[in-house]
């Protein structure tokens, strides 16, 4: 027998189905896509089966966790063939040519880039689309910390393009601003949010007040273009780079 219930568990309640079992031996709990369940042997007390799943509330929760934050991650992704630029989903078409005997050629075209590579070469995609985003990223980045800097009366020393693993920019305390070349992904609005928060902290080192206050004479909207950041990081990371 099958059943639709609900338990509150942590002053939450949620739905979950009840398995009753000829076949069952003992009392069961599975957590799912599809959510709770949970399996009792016939003539097992529902009363005792839900206080046995309260007993277990914080290890389910976890669970549940684990499964949203995985849905979260499949859908948050980008087909195999298309990475975001400058914000905008953009398809990457291989092209093998036989008479490319070495050097590997990136294009824009039409909403597209085209690599090209010699006969024989498609596994080295990923090294020569990273490459070509990299020295892009490098060009744009640096001609807008450039108009930036001018605005915000800022005096970087350096502009370094790297790849850091857990964030968008840094500014050092010689003056020298860091930024990651991942960035060349993301809308141009959100580029420019990191460039004025990286520039900010040439006149205030710390995340305080005065800092936020500072970024937002010069990019007012900095809280829409964080919350970008934080939904579409798994985008930046696209498959056509692995």
């Amino acid at each position: 027998m099958k059943e639709q219930r609900s338990i509150v568990l942590h002053g939450k309640t949620y739905p979950y189905q009840l398995n009753i079992s000829t076949r069952a031996r003992r009392l069961r709990i599975t957590v799912s896509d599809s959510g709770i369940t949970l399996v009792l042997p016939a003539g097992f007390p529902v009363r005792e089966g839900e206080a046995f799943m309260s007993k277990n509330s914080v290890w389910i929760l976890a669970q549940m966790e684990k499964h949203e934050q995985r849905a979260r991650s499949e859908h948050n992704t980008l087909p195999k063939d298309v990475i975001l630029l400058r914000g905008t989903a953009t398809r990457v078409e291989l092209k093998e040519e036989a008479t490319r005997l070495s050097r590997a050629r990136v294009e824009e075209l039409n909403g597209h880039l085209i690599l090209a590579l010699p006969s024989g070469r498609a596994d080295t995609a990923p090294e020569v689309l990273e490459r070509w985003l990299r020295g892009l990223a490098r060009a744009e980045i640096t001609d807008l910390v450039r108009q930036e800097a001018r605005r915000m009366h800022a005096s970087p020393k350096a502009v370094t393009i790297r790849d850091q693993r857990t964030r968008w920019g840094s500014c050092s305390s010689t003056g020298t601003l860091s930024f990651n070349w991942r960035l060349i992904m993301v809308p141009p609005t959100v580029m420019q949010y990191v460039v004025v928060h990286e520039l900010a902290h040439m006149s205030v080192p710390n995340h305080s007040r005065d800092f936020w206050n500072l970024v937002s004479q010069y990019y007012p909207a900095h809280k829409e273009a964080r919350a970008w950041l934080r939904k579409n990081a798994p985008l930046l990371h696209p498959r056509a780079l692995e």
